[in-house]
């Protein structure tokens, strides 16, 4: 049944297969031009030295646009490499761990060292870094430090190298992670069944893994709309889901996405995810 009544003082409204049929039959779709993609590409506010901000500030402008909920994803990446590592001494026995990886990303971490530990002694591990680990992939640093090579080679170096390796491993962790940009977070309260944020936790934590929001969103070229159950996650059931690709130069494609009510305008909101999308395929160019 393509109609279907809530309660018996309801008008009849749209059910799962309405929509789809709309999607599929009746909807005008129009593909964004070349004068919307400059549209948004102009929307962007500031100079942005890395990916990451730039990701964020997309997807910060797209939830404003609609009112909804916007995701972004990178490329999924696994041969991310070293490309430098310094340490910056501060106030009080503290210091900023900075690791600068192939991809252009700087992931920096503040550390309290232990009291008995100099920060001078540290710069002949950090030399050893930049000399012998610089081209290699993340991951296998990683696994060194997981084996005994690495360490081994630390504590020629430094009596106790144990501060070190943790505040190495977890500014390397952090480089290699895989988050998700989100863009109006609490907006999907307003959408919701659940009204008491608690209750919506769950839906919270499943939008801030990268990997569940994979599973549900293809980098397509074209633009693709999920609704209800068709999304393949029971927590988003009641939702509707907008979903394009985008091309990042010699990474593969990363994900934009729109999480919004059933009852929307889809026309508008797959052409603001379609012009989105290419404006992320364009800007990406500058960073390669």
């Amino acid at each position: 049944m393509i109609l279907k009544k809530l309660h018996a003082s309801a008008g009849r409204v749209p059910s799962y297969e309405g929509y789809r049929y709309y999607l599929d039959h009746l909807m005008m779709t129009r593909r964004a031009t070349d004068r919307d993609v400059q549209a948004v590409i102009q929307s962007f506010r500031g100079n942005f030295h890395e990916i990451d901000d730039l990701l964020d500030e997309t997807a910060r402008t797209l939830s404003n646009l609609t009112g909804y909920t916007a995701l972004i994803l990178k490329p999924r990446r696994i041969d991310i490499k070293v490309s430098g590592f310094r340490l910056v001494p501060l106030e009080g026995h503290q210091l900023i761990a900075v690791l600068v990886t192939n991809d252009g990303k700087v992931t920096s971490q503040t550390f309290k060292l232990p009291n008995e530990m100099a920060i001078e002694s540290l710069e002949s591990m950090v030399a050893y870094i930049n000399d012998q680990m610089v081209a290699r992939p993340v991951n296998d640093v990683l696994r060194m430090m997981q084996s005994d090579e690495l360490p081994t080679q630390m504590s020629r170096m430094i009596k106790t190298p144990a501060a070190f390796l943790q505040l190495f491993g977890d500014v390397l962790a952090r480089s290699n992670g895989d988050n998700v940009h989100i863009g109006g977070r609490l907006n999907v309260l307003d959408f919701s069944k659940e009204t008491d944020i608690a209750d919506v936790k769950p839906l919270l934590e499943f939008l801030n893994n990268a990997e569940d929001v994979r599973q549900i969103a293809s980098p397509t070229r074209d633009v693709q709309v999920k609704i209800g159950r068709e999304i393949g996650e029971p927590l988003l059931s009641e939702f509707s889901l907008i979903t394009r690709g985008f091309l990042v130069p010699n990474q593969g494609s990363g994900i934009i996405a729109l999480l919004g009510p059933i009852p929307m305008s889809y026309s508008t909101n797959t052409l603001l995810t379609d012009a989105f999308g290419e404006a992320l395929s364009r800007k990406m160019i500058e960073y390669t």
